[in-house]
């Protein structure tokens, strides 16, 4: 058995968990991202004095919304009175600083990496067979 055999095999177990790995992941953060919702900017109100400190928010339903101020939160504030979070409607009291979680982006790029091992995989056996 030569090195190029050799090399086939590997880089088809590779090209096979380049592909497997992909689906897998690339499913994930779909489900992930469906999960997650729907979150919403609003200018919210920290309320520092009160007891415990809270932020309120008037949603798009002109409807008050309210949360613990968390330290994320107090330190994205600073020393103002408002903030912009991301709530979602369907969770009420749930705020965020940002729009997204970062699961999905995680997953979507593990998706991308095993994507290019398998292609590279797959490049070089054609390499292989071509050469040999």
């Amino acid at each position: 058995m030569d090195a190029s055999h050799v090399i086939g095999a590997i880089t088809e177990i590779f090209s096979w968990i380049g592909l497997g790995a992909t689906i897998l992941l690339g499913l994930a953060a779909i489900v992930a991202r469906l999960a997650d919702g729907t979150w919403v900017p609003v200018r919210a109100f920290v309320l520092s004095d009160a007891e415990p400190p809270a932020i309120r928010w008037f949603s798009a339903g002109h409807e008050v919304g309210h949360a613990p101020l968390t330290p994320e939160v107090r330190r994205a504030a600073g020393d103002a009175d408002e903030v912009d979070v991301f709530t979602n409607p369907r969770r009420p009291g749930s705020v965020r600083l940002h729009r997204h979680s970062p699961l999905p982006r995680l997953l979507g790029w593990g998706a991308v990496a095993f994507a290019a091992l398998g292609i590279v995989s797959s490049v070089t056996q054609l390499v292989l067979v071509a050469l040999g």
